[in-house]
């Protein structure tokens, strides 16, 4: 094997390397996003269900106050809590991953430098989002069960959140 077919092999696998990398830190970015926008969800419908909301206006007030962005995660995590009966391990947890989240989203690759990466960075990397990733499905299953007890407690069914994510769709969709 010469030289150059050397280099071209040790940079096919570093690219695909840094697409296993890419698709891993794509779907930990996904997958924390996810649990984010089931925060605000489970925030908003106790929100709707304790106001007896009852009209497109009222809905839109408390979907546009729990908007991302518009209200600080700390305080959206405490409401959470408390409207939800969670368990304070699981609130430790929710909280780690969702400061995770932004640290992925916004610093991780500051302090993992791809360009100079050797193959077990890469690997190590790889690691962190699967290990991220396994974090927010068991902390999702937990979730869902808090929602269930809340469902049952006060007598929201599935029947009437799918009825009402219906409507916001479409309302959504005649937006966009």
């Amino acid at each position: 094997m010469t030289h150059q077919d050397e280099l071209q092999e040790n940079n096919t696998k570093k690219n695909e390397q840094l697409s296993l990398l890419f698709a891993h830190y794509g779907r930990a970015i996904y997958v924390a996003q996810v649990l984010e926008q089931q925060t605000i969800n489970m925030v908003a419908i106790d929100e709707i269900v304790s106001s007896q909301a009852d009209s497109e206006n009222a809905y839109d007030t408390i979907w546009a106050k729990y908007d991302i962005g518009k209200m600080m995660m700390g305080i959206m995590t405490n409401l959470l809590q408390q409207a939800y009966q969670i368990d304070e391990n699981d609130m430790e947890e929710l909280r780690s991953l969702l400061s995770t989240k932004n640290d992925l989203a916004n610093r991780y690759f500051r302090c993992n430098d791809l360009t100079a990466a050797a193959e077990e960075d890469g690997d190590r990397m790889i690691r962190d989002f699967v290990d991220f990733t396994q974090r927010v499905q068991i902390i999702n299953e937990h979730l869902d069960l808090y929602r269930a007890a809340y469902n049952r407690r006060s007598g929201v069914t599935e029947e009437t959140i799918a009825a009402a994510v219906s409507a916001r769709k479409e309302e959504w969709q005649s937006i966009g």
